[in-house]
């Protein structure tokens, strides 16, 4: 379930990269973030209601954040609404993230540790360029992108094939 929730993070984070640079309209971006969200929903519920250990909660905690992330950006660019909402959003996503980062530190898992770092990077400066209007847009873009291939759709094909 992990490796599925990687490869559909990775694809959101190329859409939402487009979007951030210019090359995909809202309405655009809202209805992938819509579906992803929802399907990511349903996976980290899962993930949650069968979790045995700190790791899938934790695990299952980070799907979450991101999840509601795109559902609610979904609604905003839907309804044209302003976003500062979802940026003080991700103020506390990446609090969390970052304590996540710290959890997988702790129990050894360093590149899930490194992943959360970045994703906190992420969640930090959309909140400083949504709610504190930042004019971070291009920088963010280009995060997505990056992170999108190194931190999930690399890890999530790994996972698949075995060889994470």
């Amino acid at each position: 379930m992990g490796a599925i929730i990687l490869l559909l993070a990775a694809f959101i984070f190329l859409v939402d990269a487009a979007f951030m640079l210019g090359k995909v309209k809202p309405q655009g971006a809202a209805t992938v973030n819509a579906v992803v969200g929802f399907v990511m929903l349903v996976a980290a519920i899962f993930l949650a209601s069968s979790a045995k250990d700190s790791v899938s909660l934790i695990t299952s905690g980070l799907a979450m954040a991101f999840c509601i992330f795109y559902l609610i950006l979904a609604w905003d660019l839907f309804g044209d609404y302003d976003l500062a909402g979802l940026g003080w959003y991700c103020l506390g996503a990446g609090v969390y993230v970052a304590l996540a980062s710290y959890f997988y530190f702790t129990a050894g898992d360093v590149r899930f540790g490194i992943f959360a770092i970045s994703w906190a990077v992420l969640f930090l400066a959309a909140f400083g360029s949504l709610a504190l209007q930042k004019a971070w847009g291009k920088f963010i873009g280009w995060l997505l992108a990056v992170e999108s291939i190194v931190t999930l759709l690399i890890p999530a094909f790994l996972m698949f094939i075995g060889k994470w």
